[in-house]
């Protein structure tokens, strides 16, 4: 008797191993997709090599590549970068490790920057398309690693540009924009998203259970971690903790009580925040922010039975250098700090700009917390109500005390609320699409009901999300003029003939101390990341040397042409460095002596020239 071949089985192990490839191989491709996106263009400039530095509001990147140049010169003190003098509060421990890393493998800083910057964000795009892929239980969902990335602020709409403009320097831009630059202010936001990426996935339950609380305090640890790396970027992923934790404690115990609580302690805030910013410090405005959490985070904590206390304390501990280090130099009086705390105006959001801006990603949080209302879903409703809070309240902090750059921290939070809301969305989504909210394992809210009666028809909610999915692509004309524009702004050549013959024959300047005034043509910045000795120039919001009066003179009468020796010599300017091909020339003083000379050849636009090094008198 003829016997029909039988059908193989799959067995549930090659099918689960089946689906951790495709989703392995759904995250890969959305890394090479975001790579291909945000840094593509760069290929498409002739003669590129990471060593060349993006054209892109780099004379704040330069001063922190400079620390990375200290550091790959061995020199790892708190100093003003560029002088190396006088005291740097700014959190440095991300450009040290630049600098570190390009020392151990014989790069330049510069390669170092671009190489270690795209590692970061390549990392939170595996992170992003991961959180999907667990929380839907979807392989495809991978995919979307890349996504929040392209989301734009409607700027195309209202402008010819890319960006909103706001008073003074102010924008407000799509995520694009905030992690172009590579430093660690977008280093710093990466790792953020990676840390509350775990903390969802915690809170989702899709953690071992053994390992959930290990998982939460690491996560917690790295978000205090960030002080070190970069202020802002840190105080918003630590709002952004506090307000989704908070959120959960109060969506899950449904206390009145600490919902009053919170309202009253807003009140606080935005009553006496102004009153603590002018007699105590705007800084420490901003820690009282936090009160408005307090309630939420203490139901939660008791529903934990007080091992939420353990994230707190790991915050505590990895923040602990760096805000120790500021608080004894504001107790001590430092006039960089004091100055720092009160620089800070004209940069404030007004509501409509800022709504505009937000609505590409509104809708969806606002489709997320509706699907979290009729499903009953803790995380679902308390995660965009608290993104939308802590978006809100620190985009106004100039109106309640705090002051600090509002629209920067409106940019950092737009980041992170874009991470998150990706794979919560595609959760979210899903499961109400297919009506899928029976119970899967170890859920975010044991007491939640499988469905709420009365959900919407599938129909309703797919149009919905298809709605929502519209208009956060509206947003994505500003990524295109945004690659197109960096794209037309092409890279800079730090190392080009003028600086690094400038440095070679300002060898001799080591031996002599001192630091090395720059004509006009010759910018302290890119002659410091060839150079790495001292240079007489400061970044202002930065850090300031030992003397900043007597060389802010110095610079300020280098602008007229003129040298000031008098200050140079109480700024520790010891040499001067000129090139023939500058116009106009500076005026050399008299009792200044030459000590060496180089040719260098034309380069670009720039023509051939010779630049010589001068030593000051006295």
């Amino acid at each position: 008797m003829h016997r029909q071949p039988s059908t193989p089985t799959v067995t549930p192990r090659r099918r689960r191993r089946r689906q951790a490839t495709l989703a392995t191989a759904a995250v890969l491709v959305a890394a090479l997709v975001h790579l291909v996106a945000q840094a593509g263009m760069m290929l498409r400039w002739a003669g590129w090599h990471p060593s060349m530095f993006r054209n892109y509001y780099w004379s704040d990147q330069l001063a922190y590549l400079a620390i990375a140049s200290n550091a790959a010169n061995g020199n790892l003190s708190a100093v003003e970068p560029l002088t190396m003098t006088g005291s740097n509060y700014y959190p440095r421990a991300y450009y040290l490790l630049l600098g570190l890393a390009a020392d151990a493998t014989s790069t330049s800083v510069a390669t170092m920057w671009t190489v270690l910057g795209l590692a970061a964000q390549v990392m939170l795009v595996v992170a992003i398309g991961a959180t999907c892929v667990l929380l839907t239980r979807r392989w495809w969902t991978g995919l979307l690693g890349f996504t929040p990335f392209m989301f734009g602020t409607f700027s195309w709409l209202v402008s010819d540009s890319w960006m909103t403009t706001l008073d003074s320097h102010a924008v407000l831009w799509g995520p694009f924009g905030v992690i172009y630059t590579l430093n660690g202010e977008s280093v710093a936001l990466c790792l953020a998203g990676v840390a509350l990426l775990a903390l969802l996935l915690v809170g989702a339950g899709r953690v071992p259970e053994r390992a959930a609380w290990p998982v939460a305090v690491a996560a917690c640890l790295l978000i205090g971690a960030l002080a070190n790396v970069q202020t802002y970027s840190f105080l918003v992923a630590v709002y952004m903790l506090a307000g989704g934790a908070a959120a959960v404690g109060l969506v899950r115990e449904r206390s009145r009580i600490a919902l009053l609580a919170t309202a009253v302690a807003l009140v606080v805030v935005l009553a006496l925040g102004p009153a603590a910013g002018a007699r105590v410090s705007p800084l420490a405005v901003l820690v009282l922010g936090l009160l408005p959490m307090a309630p939420g985070l203490v139901v939660l904590a008791r529903a934990t039975r007080w091992r939420l206390l353990w994230c707190v304390a790991a915050v505590a501990v990895g923040a602990a250098p760096q805000v120790l280090g500021t608080v004894f130099g504001i107790l001590g009086g430092d006039a960089f700090l004091t100055y720092r705390e009160s620089s800070s105006k004209d940069l404030g959001v007004s509501f409509e700009a800022g709504l505009v801006a937000a609505g590409v990603i509104l809708p969806a949080l606002a489709f997320i917390a509706m699907l979290g209302v009729r499903h009953r879903r803790t995380l679902w409703l308390a995660v965009p109500v608290a993104s939308v809070a802590v978006w809100a309240l620190l985009a106004t902090n100039d109106r309640w005390g705090a002051n600090q750059e509002p629209y920067r921290f409106w940019l950092d939070v737009y980041v992170l609320v874009a991470v998150l809301t990706v794979p919560l969305g595609a959760w979210a989504a899903l499961e109400a699409v297919t009506s899928s909210v029976a119970h899967r394992g170890p859920a975010d809210d044991p007491s939640r009901a499988n469905t709420r009666p009365g959900s919407p028809p599938r129909a309703v909610v797919v149009v919905a999300l298809v709605v929502v999915v519209a208009w956060a692509g509206a947003g994505i004309p500003d990524w295109i003029r945004f690659r197109a524009d960096v794209a037309s702004a092409g890279y800079l050549q730090l190392s080009s003939p003028l600086y690094v013959e400038g440095a070679t024959i300002s060898a001799a300047a080591e031996a002599g101390g001192g630091s090395v005034l720059t004509d006009m043509c010759i910018d302290p910045l890119f002659f410091k990341v060839n150079w790495g000795g001292s240079v007489a120039a400061f970044n202002r919001g930065l850090a300031w040397p030992d003397e900043v009066e007597a060389l802010d003179q110095v610079l300020h009468m280098r602008a007229s042409g003129v040298v000031d020796e008098a200050a140079a010599r109480t700024a520790g300017a010891r040499w001067l460095l000129t090139s023939t091909a500058c116009a106009p020339a500076l005026a050399i003083p008299a009792t200044a002596e030459r000590i060496t000379s180089g040719e260098y050849p034309a380069h670009g636009a720039d023509p051939a020239g010779t630049v010589t090094l001068w030593r000051l008198q006295g």
